[in-house]
C-alpha cells in the first residue's frame, strides 16, 4: 500500500510541475469558459432592461458590455484564478484543475452548449 501511495504522490507532483508554467493560460481558459457559459444570460438580462431604448443606445451599450465589460472581467478574473491555483499545494493542483473543467463541462452540458 505504501508503494501505491508514493506512486500516486509522485504522479501528482509530476502533474503539478507540468501545470505550473501554464497557470495563467489555464486561468484564462477557465475565465473564458465562464464568460462563454454565462454571457448569453447576462446579455438577455441587459436586453430586458434596455430593450425599449433607441437602436443607437442599445448598440453602444452592447459594444461597451461585450468589448470592455467582458474584456475587463477577463483581465480582472484571470490573475485572481491564477493566484488561487498557484496557492494550492502541488498534490492538489492537478485534481482541482481537473474538477474545475469537469464541473464546467457538466454546466455546459446542462445549458446545452457542449
Amino acid at each position: 500500500m505504501d508503494k501505491l501511495t508514493q506512486w500516486l504522490f509522485d504522479g501528482l507532483q509530476f502533474a503539478a510541475q507540468f501545470l505550473h508554467p501554464y497557470l495563467s493560460q489555464i486561468a484564462m481558459l477557465i475565465t473564458l469558459c465562464l464568460i462563454a457559459l454565462y454571457a448569453n444570460d447576462l446579455n438577455k438580462f441587459i436586453k430586458g432592461i434596455v430593450g425599449r431604448q433607441h437602436f443607437i443606445i442599445r448598440t453602444v451599450l452592447f459594444i461597451v458590455i461585450t468589448a470592455f465589460g467582458y474584456g475587463a472581467l477577463t483581465l480582472w478574473l484571470t490573475p485572481f484564478i491564477a493566484n488561487g491555483l498557484a496557492s494550492l499545494k502541488n498534490v492538489w493542483l492537478a485534481p482541482v484543475v481537473s474538477v474545475i473543467f469537469i464541473v464546467l463541462g457538466v454546466v455546459a452540458d446542462r445549458k446545452n452548449q457542449s
